[in-house]
């Protein structure tokens, strides 16, 4: 029996190991409920919004792999031509843009990886000390404010939602884990949606990486990341025709963060300057953090003589890229063209990226449609920034903005029925 019991755990390791996905009664257990909450009687009579992030899903990837499912939203509902992302085209400060209805700069995720002078720390994506901390998201998420109304919410993933955020998590919601495979999340989804109406979540949010992943490996043109647009949209009609047979006023939202540009090129960054003591993150376009005011000057001198590169200090980023927080915001930061992109150290450029200035490089443009009882038939809008979404989702699920943001309803306010 000590034999077996040392196989099981052996198999047991090699399975975790490798990354096998975990079974749907393994991720209902992994559900994060806060009890006794429940719908109020005035939300249980409004609309449902489902929003969709797929991460990475660049503005013509729809029509350029020929994904039906999400070309039905598109010609059925509403869409953008492309979404205009915030500065820097980053997953996180994105993602939370979208619901928070404020730039980068003002809801402080002000890239994937940053330093705050005043915490006199480092926030990661994958440290989860920082992830879970909710003092360093500003504003007002959509799933807190609705929360906040007394409309319950759902949370698979998206940004930010690991952490309480004005003391507050969505009533269900899971911290991430990729073990979780795509067809359970839509399961998941769907299970919310079945469950009793005053238990029932309005506001539900789901998270998919599978095209940034392909995106990021093979490039934008490659046959692999074809296949996961695909794979995505088929998704998509299981989502759709699920939500079909609840019978419930439920609007579908697919979005995305950013987009993704082909690289071929590397500037070293430690090859073109000498550091020093400076630190530097260097989630793409990279940000210098140096305190030492001659040492500062120096490294901005040499490097805005590097050709391809543009370097500005801190107070120096053009207005239209909305990219100021002294406390987070590196004192220099560092912006190139596609298809060059800046290393910490040598390495072999292949694939795609993101990050690149949004209003001069198309490829970053991300996806906004849909479809639904409050949305219009057959509209396709001109690019429009994501700061926007926020407020036409309150708008639809009845919610009060409780908080100035960025954003403006009367940029997509046209797009609702009356």
């Amino acid at each position: 029996m000590k034999i077996y019991g040392l196989l099981g755990a052996l198999f047991l390791s090699i399975v975790v190991a490798r990354g096998q996905s975990l079974s749907y009664e393994e991720v209902t257990d992994l559900e994060q409920v806060v009890p006794n909450r429940e719908n109020s009687s005035w939300a249980q009579n409004q609309p449902y919004v489902i929003m969709i992030s797929i991460d990475g899903f660049r503005h013509d990837y729809a029509e350029k792999y020929g994904a039906d499912n999400i070309l039905s939203i598109m010609k059925g509902g509403v869409s953008t031509r492309s979404l205009i992302c915030s500065f820097p085209t980053k997953t996180f400060p994105n993602h939370y843009t979208l619901v928070t209805g404020l730039y980068p700069g003002n809801h402080g995720l002000v890239s994937n990886e940053f330093y705050s002078r005043e915490k006199d720390y480092w926030y990661k994506i994958r440290d989860k000390k920082a992830v879970q901390d909710g003092s360093w998201y500003g504003g007002v998420p959509i799933w807190v404010l609705a929360e906040q109304q007394q409309m319950l919410s759902a949370n698979l993933f998206w940004a930010g939602s690991e952490a309480p955020i004005r003391g507050m998590l969505s009533t269900y919601s899971y911290q991430y884990n990729s073990r979780i495979s795509n067809a359970h999340r839509i399961r998941k989804l769907l299970g919310w949606l079945d469950l009793p109406e005053k238990q029932r979540p309005h506001m539900l949010l789901g998270y998919f990486s599978l095209v940034d992943d392909a995106g990021h490996r093979y490039g934008p043109d490659h046959e692999k990341t074809k296949d996961a647009v695909l794979e995505m949209d088929a998704l998509v009609g299981e989502l759709m025709r699920g939500v079909e047979q609840t019978g419930l006023p439920v609007n579908i939202v697919l979005v995305s963060d950013h987009g993704m540009s082909p690289i071929n090129r590397g500037l070293v960054l430690p090859e073109l300057v000498d550091l020093q003591d400076a630190e530097v993150a260097y989630s793409f376009p990279p940000m210098i953090y140096q305190p030492d005011t001659a040492k500062r000057d120096q490294l901005y001198g040499e490097l805005l003589q590097v050709e391809g590169l543009k370097v500005y200090r801190q107070w120096e980023v053009p207005e239209y890229l909305h990219f100021k927080n002294e406390d987070r915001v590196g004192d220099l930061v560092l912006l190139t063209k596609a298809p060059t992109i800046i290393l910490e150290r040598p390495g072999v450029i292949s694939g795609g990226t993101h990050g690149f200035n949004p209003f001069n490089t198309p490829d970053m443009g991300g996806i906004f449609c849909g479809s639904g009882p409050q949305l219009k038939s057959g509209v396709r809008l001109s690019p429009t920034e994501n700061i926007h979404i926020y407020p036409l989702i309150a708008e639809i699920l009845g919610l009060s903005i409780s908080e100035p943001i960025d954003g403006d309803l009367r940029s997509l306010e046209f797009i609702l029925k009356k």
